[in-house]
């Protein structure tokens, strides 16, 4: 692979990585479904945008990833070793996205209102917190990864 190519996949990379990290630590309340129709009739295309913008950004960063795992030769073997990692903590992200927190998004949006929550009913909401712990720190180790990865890269062109 080329210098530039690489440095534009690294870029891209590091900046989806970044913005997926962000999402997760601190946009947990967007992610629940559900969260655009409690927006005004004006603001409800700009969320549906918004929301597509947001469900690009990890198949992005994951393909980067694989890309430069892939396509990258260079680098020594802490670099690949960074940018396995990435790689590999951005699957789980996925998998944890589609394993975990999704089927428990469902579970907890289908279960009937209560005024008082029992053990049954607060447990898929626990469980749910604790997966998405999981999931926000796959994401942000995957971007300390892709930036170690990318420190690395410039360190060698030098």
């Amino acid at each position: 692979m080329n210098g530039s190519l690489e440095s534009a996949l690294r870029f891209i990379h590091l900046t989806s990585s970044g913005l997926l990290a962000g999402s997760l630590s601190f946009g947990g309340s967007a992610l629940v479904p559900g969260w655009e129709e409690e927006l005004p009739n004006e603001r409800k295309s700009e969320a549906a945008r918004t929301l597509k913008a947001f469900n690009a950004i990890g198949p992005t960063a994951l393909a980067t990833s694989v890309a430069l795992l892939v396509a990258s030769r260079s680098g020594g073997v802490l670099r690949r070793l960074l940018d396995a990692s990435a790689a590999a903590s951005l699957a789980g992200v996925l998998g944890t996205t589609l394993l975990g927190t999704v089927p428990l998004n469902r579970k907890i949006s289908e279960a009937r209102p209560l005024d008082y929550a029992t053990e049954v009913t607060a447990s898929p909401a626990k469980v749910w917190a604790r997966t998405h712990g999981v999931r926000t720190a796959l994401g942000v180790a995957a971007f300390f990864c892709a930036a170690g990865a990318s420190v690395l890269s410039t360190k060698k062109k030098r």
